[in-house]
Parts: C-alpha cells; sequence; structure tokens
C-alpha cells in the first residue's frame, strides 16, 4: 500500500506543481498538500487531467453528489481537529461552496474525490479563467476510517 506522501508527491508531479509546494495540514491520518504550477491546462481539458491522475493513482472516482463525499469530508475534518484544534462544524457543501468562491474572482474550478486501497484522494486545480498561469493545486490524502 501507498503512503499518503507518495500519493500526494505523485499528484504534485502530474500537474508539475512539486517544486515549492508544501503541506497545509500533515498529521498521521490526513495530508493536504498545496502547490502552484507554471504549467496551462486548457479548462476543457480539466476534468480529463484530473480523471487521468486518478486513473494513475489506481483511484475509483467518486460522484460529486455522493453522500459518501460528505462521510469523507467529516471523517476529514475529525482528523484535522486532531492536529488543529476545533474548526467550525462540517460543510458538507464545501466543495461547491469553495468552487463558487473561486469562480467569483475570475478562476475556473474543478475537483475530483477518487478512493483508492486505504485513501481517499480529493484534488482541485484551479486557474485564471483567460488561461493564464500560475495553476493552483490542492491535494488532499486521508486514511479510511477504522
Amino acid at each position: 500500500m501507498k503512503k499518503s506522501y507518495e500519493i500526494a508527491g505523485q499528484v504534485m508531479g502530474f500537474f508539475e506543481s512539486f517544486k515549492g509546494s508544501r503541506p497545509a495540514i500533515n498529521n498521521d491520518r490526513i495530508l493536504i498538500v498545496r502547490g502552484r504550477s507554471r504549467k496551462i491546462i486548457p479548462i476543457n481539458e480539466f476534468d480529463s487531467k484530473l480523471s487521468e491522475i486518478g486513473e494513475i493513482l489506481g483511484g475509483t472516482e467518486l460522484n460529486a453528489s455522493s453522500e459518501k463525499i460528505s462521510e469523507i469530508l467529516q471523517y476529514g475534518d475529525k482528523n484535522i481537529q486532531k492536529s488543529e484544534g476545533n474548526t467550525t462544524s462540517i460543510d458538507e457543501h464545501g466543495f461547491t461552496r469553495m468552487k463558487d468562491e473561486l469562480e467569483s474572482m475570475g478562476l475556473v474550478v474543478a475537483y475530483k474525490v477518487f478512493e483508492l486501497l486505504g485513501f481517499d484522494v480529493v484534488i482541485a486545480i484551479w486557474e485564471d479563467r483567460n488561461e493564464l498561469p500560475p495553476l493552483y493545486v490542492e491535494v488532499t490524502v486521508s486514511e479510511h476510517e477504522d
């Protein structure tokens, strides 16, 4: 079984955003890494690129409206609270809210959620709607709940 940092490293390498990337949260149950790339991905290829990295990882894509995503968010928040202290209550529509906020700033956002052996992986990418660099990448790797 892969380790969380290996999964995050594969995602960052795929999007050429490894250099300068750093963990926003890193504990024994969840890893969130953020980075940016000078690479430009045409907006109409966002979904296919996310699907491609999901296949490379060997993941099964979850439907964006799946109830499983709500469970992943709740479990991820619990793991973040362990190391970062209490956060606000779970926002089950967090993906949509983040996307809407970034799009209101002139960015185009896409994300996908994948299940891997032992892990859930959320990958989000966004860039200027005029396809100007940088491309931002965020990957969250959390262990499945025992």
